[in-house]
């Protein structure tokens, strides 16, 4: 009986032009921070319809950290997440079961940012001054590693913990001599260094050997088995949107206005201009954007354990995957 309705049901709506509707497929995508520059790849691939032509429904959040990110989307409070690769290793080790599905920051975006007043020229000026840092954030797991190809003595930094936004106003108000932060935020330090009067240098940790992934999608094993199809879908959609802001950053950035219209354009455009360097690097040109290596994924968590003490053997298949990403090119 109920079957005959149904197809009753069907050839009535074939009769008057009606089309089916499918639901699009809700998820969230919480990001590592405050929305800015990184974030135009799922801006872009939402206003460009990408994420509706493969189906899915997604809202974008707004995140508080790496190592936040990776708890909400191992207990599966968010579909998606963007963390960097450092928490994700950390979260492992800790039974936070999820892996990068793309990196973003294909190149160690690390950094140094020092006020020139203090008298800092070199990496070895920094022994003897004061350096912010807030609690657990991965800069402190990597600059070891900085300072032995540099020749920093780390043990003669002086540490200032403080929060994450404490950090830009404190330097430029001579608080304290240096931090440690992502590249992407160098517009806002530059920002704020005019707004001070104060002149401002840097050392960028890949600029001395360090390589390491950084920031990327990530998604809970749990959700890769139980949904693979949902994970392949939405990383392409994702990477395609980071290709057409590599082809049309104008574009992404009226996109990204229009969604948070709170934020600064030309702020976000010149962030966007860092990330872009950091996404299109020569990996990316041969394999497609947001391409991982086993090799450099091994050299990530080798650096994390030279420097940080992990309770289990963590090797890169426990941390990574590029079972779901297609080959996604920048777009001319």
């Amino acid at each position: 009986m109920f079957t005959t309705l149904l197809r009753r049901l069907a050839v009535a709506l074939a009769m008057f032009s009606i089309p089916w509707v499918v639901a699009a497929e809700p998820v969230t995508l919480t990001l590592n921070f405050t929305p800015y520059g990184l974030h135009f790849g799922p801006v872009m691939a939402k206003a460009a319809g990408l994420y509706d032509k493969a189906g899915l429904e997604v809202e974008i959040l707004r995140g508080y950290g790496s190592g936040e990110s990776v708890k909400r989307s191992a207990a599966g409070t968010t579909t998606f997440a963007m963390a960097d690769a450092a928490s994700v290793v950390f979260g492992r080790d800790k039974g936070l079961n999820t892996k990068q599905i793309a990196t973003i920051l294909d190149k160690s975006s690390d950094a140094v940012y020092y006020r020139k007043a203090s008298g800092i020229k070199t990496p070895k000026d920094l022994e003897g001054r004061t350096m912010g840092a807030a609690t657990a954030e991965s800069h402190l797991m990597l600059f070891p590693v900085f300072a032995k190809k540099a020749g920093v003595d780390p043990t003669k930094v002086q540490w200032v913990t403080m929060t994450s936004p404490a950090k830009i106003p404190s330097l430029m108000a001579g608080k304290i001599d240096s931090m440690m932060t992502f590249v992407t935020e160098e517009p806002n330090i530059s920002s704020a260094g005019t707004k001070a009067n104060a002149e401002w240098g840097r050392f960028l940790f890949a600029d001395y050997g360090v390589e390491n992934y950084s920031i990327g999608l990530i998604a809970s094993d749990a959700l890769m088995k139980s949904n693979p199809a949902l994970v392949k879908k939405f990383v392409n959609a994702t990477m395609a949107g980071y290709a057409l802001a590599v082809a049309d950053p104008e574009a992404a950035a009226d996109a990204f206005i229009k969604a948070f219209p709170e934020s600064s354009r030309d702020l976000v455009l010149a962030q966007w201009k860092i990330v872009a360097g950091q996404l299109v690097t020569d990996t990316a040109k041969q394999k497609g954007l947001g391409y991982m290596t086993e090799a450099k994924m091994a050299s990530t968590i080798d650096m994390i354990k030279a420097n940080s003490k992990l309770e289990n053997n963590i090797q890169p298949k426990d941390v990574f995957t590029m079972e779901f990403l297609d080959p996604q090119f920048p777009r001319k």
